[in-house]
């Protein structure tokens, strides 16, 4: 229960002056004297705390002398105070704010913030980046995406630059299905294939198909291409071929009969061999390869002046050697070709395995067997080499063997890779010029970009 508080002075001097009130206010309960004097104790200044007490006497008198006599109701609580000045504040800090979002809206006009349009078609695409205020530079490229569909931009989704400034959208080109075009007329292909958007090579080869008539093609019917990629079509000369005859053995005089009695124009080059001087210790191409009329055929002619060398024979075929073991070499840290050279030119196979590795892309990071191994030639060694912290998807090594070099490096370049070539020397006349292996092997994943090492057969007689 609330108890009745004592008067301040300037309150009870008012009553003094008014007993009527005094006498009412002793009326009030305890908890609405002290709301009363709450109220006038929360005035500002002198002349508010009187004006309060004026408002406190003038409740509690009856409102004229016709009611004196009448009773009057017990006069309410405090009127309740008028906050104008938080009101005020509220309305300035309303104020400021709207001057400052103006402020940094204002300056920031000339800004845009680049929209991300990854998987948009290039139309709508371009609509997106000008509703921002930017230009746009479109580019085609190859992707998987399909074709007129955005697979990148440059700068990214979220960048912000000046208005006008021009954002980069590469749009994908697609993937397509390489037609059929054996037996079409050259030109006929060769339209056929730039309409779908590839480059085209053309290849004349002898054939007993009529002049022009397209015999074969690289990549095949239905492979899936990336558009702007190159496909090789063989076209008919119109001449019927000719095989190239054996003349490895025999003598300069009987070679240049042989060769230009079928037709074709041999070129005599003179090699250091064992061989006695002026017999035939190589050819190119290699025997039994049709070729058109009139075309050259190198012949290799010892000077007799060559180290001897020990042969040894299998029955599938001749090959040429320096005798005894070796000892693996240390390639470890090594960059792979040096490290492949290294191994192929001691007479050892490497074998490389891309493995992943915070190394540098293309350095050997291991190697089995161990430095100082003692090996006989032809002994595989693993060679293990880093993709990178950063590998591209892998892609599938395509079977080159068997290719001669210009074509096997073409399809490696088309194929995403790239490509080193080491000579491996051979006494098989047949795989002179040709690859005889590939490393990794055909059909190994491996991320896209990384190197492919070919080894190209030199026939040594």
């Amino acid at each position: 229960m609330a108890t009745r508080r004592e008067l301040p002075a300037d309150v009870a001097a008012a009553f003094d002056r008014v007993p009527e009130a005094r006498d009412r206010f002793a009326a009030l309960p305890a908890d609405q004297q002290a709301a009363w004097l709450d109220w006038i104790d929360r005035a500002r200044g002198h002349r508010t705390r009187a004006g309060r007490i004026d408002e406190l006497i003038r409740r509690l008198l009856p409102s004229s002398a016709a009611f004196a006599e009448e009773e009057v109701a017990e006069p309410a609580g405090p009127p309740p105070e008028r906050y104008w000045w938080l009101w005020l504040v509220l309305l300035l800090l309303l104020v400021v704010g709207g001057l400052l979002a103006w402020y940094f809206l204002s300056r920031d006009s000339d800004k845009a913030v680049v929209p991300n349009v990854i998987g948009l078609r290039e139309q709508r695409a371009a609509i997106e980046i000008h509703d921002r205020g930017l230009d746009v530079l479109a580019r085609t490229a190859p992707s998987n995406r399909p074709p007129n569909v955005v697979f990148a931009e440059k700068p990214g989704p979220g960048t912000q630059l000046d208005k006008g400034q021009t954002v980069t959208i590469f749009v994908s080109s697609g993937r397509l299905a390489v037609p059929n075009l054996i037996g079409l007329q050259e030109p006929q292909a060769v339209q056929k294939l730039q309409t779908l958007g590839f480059k085209v090579a053309v290849k004349r080869v002898a054939s007993t198909h009529p002049k022009g008539i397209v015999i074969d093609q690289e990549p095949t019917a239905g492979v899936s291409a990336v558009s702007g990629s190159t496909v090789t079509i063989s076209v008919s000369s119109g001449v019927k071929p000719v095989v190239v005859p054996r003349v490895v053995g025999e003598t300069q005089g009987d070679a240049v009969q042989a060769l230009t009695k079928v037709g074709l124009d041999p070129v005599l080059q003179n090699v250091p061999s064992d061989k006695p001087a002026g017999t035939v210790v190589g050819q190119k191409p290699p025997a039994g390869k049709e070729v058109d009329k009139s075309s050259k055929v190198t012949v290799n002619v010892s000077t007799g002046t060559g180290p001897a060398t020990t042969t040894t024979t299998t029955t599938t075929a001749t090959t040429t050697t320096a005798a005894g073991p070796v000892r693996v070499p240390h390639v470890a840290g090594l960059a792979q070709t040096p490290a492949l050279r290294r191994l192929n030119t001691l007479g050892l196979r490497p074998t490389v395995v891309y493995v992943r590795s915070s190394q540098p892309a293309n350095q050997v990071v291991s190697q089995s067997p161990a430095q100082g191994t003692t090996l006989r030639r032809g002994s595989p060694v693993r060679v293990n080499v880093s993709t990178g912290p950063n590998p591209q998807p892998n892609a599938s090594v395509p079977n080159v063997a068997g290719q001669d070099q210009a074509e096997a490096v073409q399809s490696l370049r088309d194929a995403g890779f790239k490509v080193a070539v080491l000579n491996r020397p051979t006494a098989d006349q047949s795989k002179d010029s040709l690859v005889v292996e590939e490393q990794p092997r055909a059909g190994s994943s491996i991320p896209g970009g990384s190197q492919v090492t070919i080894f190209v057969g030199r026939f040594t007689g």
